[in-house]
């Protein structure tokens, strides 16, 4: 037993003699659950809000009011948008992730809610982030329910509802003299209860809540969902939307071993033998960076060939040929900072894989941006993953001309060129005595 005991405070020392392991066994885990709750818990609070591009074609008082609390609207971040080329503009660019569209007609079709219609909205959707669909859909039908009940309380509205209403009834070839005759008892009734209900409301108030609570399955609203579709060479299955996770991943893998590798060989002496050889250090380093940045090319490829054989289509070929290499760019120079800051094979196998994923993390390659608090969404613009997602996604389907890499293209060159610098800067720590 006491050698048991001895081994294992041997093993125990030598664990915290070296700091990197140290600290990727003890503390790393720590950050890494403190970041979830972080993330989970909404930050100081301030959860972040779904950017939805807003359209309004009818410009009716109805639609100014209802345009007014999706603006309001808790979750929801409206941004104005002149026509539906612009709103789907924010969309593609991935500026908002959906456009709510209010047509032309939505100040009439408020007005057919008690005769069998309902308000109409349509809604264009990023692919991407389908899973908002639901959460965007709730609030447009609260609004509804919000706008139904302000007709309670607005007598004029509501007898304007109540003349159209009787209008398309006395019209209808479906309905029986005794049943139209019931449906004029029943708007009475409610343009009674209308005129009670205003008389006896504060000014301003309203009964938000109080329809939605009853309402039971009737929805004021309906709203017509479609996804974004770029054009007819655009993807269209969900390869497409997945596809650019897998390519981050596949280069983060080649930072991994590329990374690690050369700091092997500059602790085992090959880098410093190489020196010998009539080849200069900014030569050897180099050619280390090109191995790299064109495993990355190659590995890129083979995930396009694959994603093709699943039915992806490249709906631009040229933006995707520019989106490879800037990202290779991009994770080489990832890859030269890794190995010009990491002493050991240890250490580069520790800092490496937490570098990677705290840069994943934040990046939206493993958990959806729009989950993450405002300031976590702001940050993540350093993640070299979010960048390299956007301009694969551009390639694929998401660009409608070359403007749309200006922004993921620069920064991609930039962390490449810096991650560069910093790496080779480092790396003079095994030059040649």
């Amino acid at each position: 037993m006491n050698a048991i005991i001895r081994i294992a405070m041997k093993d125990l020392r030598l664990l915290a003699r070296d700091r990197a392991d140290a600290f990727f066994t003890f503390v790393f885990p720590l950050l890494i659950a403190l970041f979830f709750g972080y993330v989970f818990g909404g930050g100081d609070g301030e959860r972040s809000a779904m950017p939805v591009a807003v359209v309004n074609e009818d410009g009716g008082a109805a639609s100014k009011w209802f345009v007014e609390q999706l603006s309001k609207a808790g979750g929801i971040e409206a941004k104005p948008a002149e026509t539906r080329e612009a709103g789907e503009r924010l969309v593609r660019k991935g500026d908002a992730a959906a456009c709510v569209i209010v047509p032309k007609d939505f100040e009439d079709s408020t007005k057919k809610v008690f005769s069998g219609g309902g308000m109409q909205l349509e809604a264009i959707i990023d692919p991407k982030r389908s899973a908002e669909a639901g959460l965007l859909e709730g609030r447009l039908n609260e609004l509804g329910f919000r706008q139904l009940a302000r007709t309670f309380t607005d007598s004029s509205m509501m007898n304007s509802f109540l003349d159209s209403a009787r209008e398309d009834v006395s019209k209808s070839t479906g309905l029986s003299p005794l049943q139209k005759g019931i449906f004029g008892t029943f708007f009475d009734s409610v343009s009674s209860l209308t005129r009670e209900v205003t008389s006896k409301s504060a000014p301003g108030e309203t009964m938000n809540g109080a329809v939605g609570e009853s309402g039971g399955g009737f929805r004021p609203v309906t709203v017509t969902m479609h996804e974004l579709r770029m054009d007819p060479n655009s993807p269209n299955n969900s390869f497409a939307v997945s596809f650019p996770q897998g390519v981050v991943w596949g280069l983060m893998g080649c930072v991994m071993a590329f990374g690690v590798s050369l700091v092997q060989e500059r602790r085992r002496g090959t880098l410093l033998r190489l020196c010998v050889a009539p080849i200069t250090r900014n030569q050897i380093l180099l050619g280390k960076a090109a191995a790299c940045f064109a495993s990355c090319v190659i590995v890129q490829v083979i995930l396009l060939v694959v994603a093709r054989l699943m039915g992806v289509r490249i709906g631009h070929p040229s933006i995707m040929a520019s989106a490879v290499l800037v990202s290779s760019v991009g994770f080489t120079g990832v890859m030269m900072l890794l190995a010009g800051l990491s002493r050991s094979e240890g250490a580069a196998q520790g800092f490496g894989r937490a570098l990677l994923l705290v840069l994943a993390l934040i990046g939206g390659g493993s958990i959806p941006l729009f989950f993450m608090p405002r300031l976590m969404q702001q940050i993540s613009s350093v993640s070299p993953f979010k960048w390299a997602t956007i301009s694969i996604e551009n390639g694929l389907w998401r660009a409608d001309g070359w403007d749309a890499m200006l922004l993921p293209g620069g920064v991609l060159l930039g962390i490449g060129v810096i991650g560069f610098l910093v790496g080779w800067a480092a790396m003079r720590r095994w030059s040649p005595t």
